[in-house]
């Protein structure tokens, strides 16, 4: 009987100080105090490279400031390869790609919030899997930011 006795009053201190405990950590966590968040899109490309050495079409890289896209049917499923100038350190990445319509691909891209830009500009492609809600030989239309760009189509037909 001693120890019930003993124990008793401890209860509703441990309850009290739980409750406390969890309040505290619920304040820290509704300031801020937790760590960051990567706010930062991640990249959907599976690969990118220097446009110089890729086979592109239409030829070359694309004008300063401008996009240009292929279509790659030749794979399953297919492939975008979106071309664009940039520097390094801040090149605009895809972070979403969809169908807008049967015929329209729409690419959405996020820039690297890097504080070492570089001022040279360079056209680098990158590598997108087009999703498979439509056939890729119907794309009539590329949209990268909203933006209508050049296009080319590769199939193995």
């Amino acid at each position: 009987m001693l120890r019930q006795r003993t124990t008793t009053p401890l209860l509703p201190l441990a309850c009290a100080l739980s409750f406390a405990l969890a309040m505290a950590l619920g304040s820290c966590a509704a300031h801020g105090t937790s760590p960051p968040r990567d706010e930062q899109p991640r990249t959907i490309a599976v690969r990118s490279y220097p446009a110089e050495t890729a086979d592109t079409s239409p030829p070359g890289p694309p004008l300063d400031g401008m996009t240009n896209a292929v279509v790659d049917a030749t794979v399953r499923p297919a492939n975008l390869v979106v071309t664009m100038w940039g520097t390094p350190g801040c090149m605009p990445y895809p972070v979403e790609v969809g169908w807008l319509n049967d015929t329209t691909v729409d690419v959405t891209t996020a820039r690297a919030d890097d504080d070492a830009c570089s001022t040279e500009h360079l056209a680098v492609s990158q590598v997108v899997v087009l999703p498979v809600e439509h056939p890729a030989d119907g794309v009539r239309t590329v949209r990268v930011d909203g933006a209508t760009v050049a296009f080319a189509f590769r199939s193995d037909r």
